[in-house]
């Protein structure tokens, strides 16, 4: 089963979700096969799924409207095809078309976390074992020790054999773990944390959010087809928005985001979030060779990492 970390982008209209997303896939995209920093993994393939393509069409009787603007509500979940929207990233993630299953069998395609805690198993046992042998105490089962002291030199041969052998399939095993790519998976849009199988399945979830006033002047620089019509901000757009950011604002693995600070610097707090996000997961003890990066320049930017070493933010500040 491929590894897919998950990585989902939410947030308020105009609030800078789908800059960051493409930020993120074109930047991954862009080192395809390389290795993910100073750790086993390889970045494999990397797909961007966007939730305004699964807008229903204007036509779809499925669509609620507004009376008092005699408008489609295009801000309700309803008006959205999630079925097929979460179909088609189990399409991605199983790589063969599924039918629709339930939440919990969605979340375990993206098994990442597995796939971290497996290797970080695999390079104890070898540590452990390699620190056994060269010291000369490596213990096998009790009935393998010779019983007699003229079998003893035997025996011994026996053991550096098995010894020679059971490094063999270590290393063997190893090669296998490092051979494993791990694909990046981006879901964007404005209602992905109300859809349970979607929260439930993002590894690292982020939400922009934005002041009622700067909304409002972004949203009205823009062209949507169909048009908003006079009073479709106020009546729809916000009024939804604080209510479906209300259903997981008390998450507490969801980084919140300011989308008035410039592009640039987001996009270089998340992909530091993301580093520490490894970080975590590919540390393994000496003496195995593989260890996580130093805190220096990694994939161009600068790692400015947290105060100390167990503490990293968990929000871009809303202030700046």
């Amino acid at each position: 089963m491929p590894q897919w970390l998950v990585i989902g982008i939410s947030g308020v209209t105009c609030g800078g979700k789908t800059t960051l997303a493409h930020s993120l896939h074109d930047y991954f995209k862009g080192l395809s096969g390389a290795p993910l920093w100073n750790s086993p993994y390889t970045i494999g393939e990397v797909r961007l799924i966007s939730q305004d393509d699964y807008f229903l069409p204007v036509e779809d009787k499925r669509h609620q409207r507004n009376e008092a603007l005699n408008a489609i509500n295009f801000e309700l979940i309803t008006s959205l095809d999630m079925a097929k929207m979460l179909n088609d990233i189990a399409h991605i993630i199983k790589g063969h078309h599924v039918a629709p299953e339930p939440p919990e069998q969605l979340v375990t395609y993206a098994n990442f976390e597995h796939y971290a805690l497996q290797f970080q198993q695999q390079y104890q046992y070898n540590a452990n074992y390699y620190k056994q042998a060269n010291s000369g105490v490596y213990q096998y089962p009790p009935q393998q020790h010779p019983r007699h002291h003229h079998h003893h030199q035997q025996h011994q041969h026996q053991q550096q054999i098995q010894q020679q052998q059971h490094i063999m399939r270590i290393n063997a095993q190893i090669a296998q773990l490092r051979d494993k790519k791990v694909n990046f998976l981006l879901v964007e849009g404005f209602m992905i944390f109300n859809q349970p199988e979607l929260l439930a399945l993002c590894n690292l979830k982020y939400h922009f959010h934005l002041p009622y006033e700067k909304c409002f002047e972004r949203r009205s620089k823009r062209t949507y087809d169909p048009p908003d019509v006079t009073g479709y901000f106020e009546l729809c757009v916000w009024p939804h928005y604080e209510r479906n950011f209300s259903e997981y604002r008390d998450c507490k693995d969801i980084t919140f985001l300011n989308g008035e600070i410039a592009k640039e610097k987001i996009f270089k707090f998340v992909l530091q979030r993301i580093v520490h996000y490894f970080e975590e997961r590919c540390e393994v003890p000496a003496p195995a060779p593989v260890v996580c990066p130093p805190q220096q320049k990694r994939f161009g930017m600068l790692y400015m990492g947290p105060s100390n070493n167990n503490v990293m933010p968990t929000a871009c500040p809303m202030e700046q």
